[in-house]
């Protein structure tokens, strides 16, 4: 039987956006990212995870599966009747990115385990993202 993660973000979702790297003084390069956000929502994430960890859960090893669904709070400018797609920014790609990095050493090892992914952006009236890991093959 393989195990499952399940569980809910309430939180806007952030994409990962790009690092930058500048110099300190003593010539120290930092990298820091470009969305003053990030930090935060992977932290959400992670807490998410954290809690509805199932008992005796250790961070999965092998291969994953991974469903993401992100809610983006509709902007004013889109009709609830309408039932418009999100077809602009954030990048979807880039919300996966930030969401996959909050669970590493949590619900696996590394974000390289996943395998395969199915991924959705949505609009909706506050920012969820909506997590399922599984250990496995398809």
């Amino acid at each position: 039987m393989s195990k499952v993660l399940s569980f809910n973000v309430h939180a806007d979702p952030e994409p990962q956006g790009s690092a930058r790297a500048f110099v300190v003084g003593g010539g120290r390069a930092v990298v820091t990212s470009d969305n003053p956000h990030l930090k935060r929502y992977r932290r959400a994430v992670a807490l998410a995870a954290t809690l509805a960890l199932p008992a005796a859960w250790a961070p999965l090893a092998g291969p994953v599966i991974v469903y993401v669904k992100f809610t983006i709070k509709r902007p004013a400018s889109v009709s609830t009747k309408k039932r418009a797609t999100p077809t602009v920014r954030p990048d979807l790609d880039k919300l996966l990115r930030a969401a996959l990095d909050g669970l590493t050493g949590i619900a696996y090892v590394d974000d390289a385990q996943v395998i395969a992914l199915t991924t959705l952006k949505v609009y909706g009236d506050e920012g969820v993202t909506e997590i399922t890991v599984t250990e496995g093959l398809p």
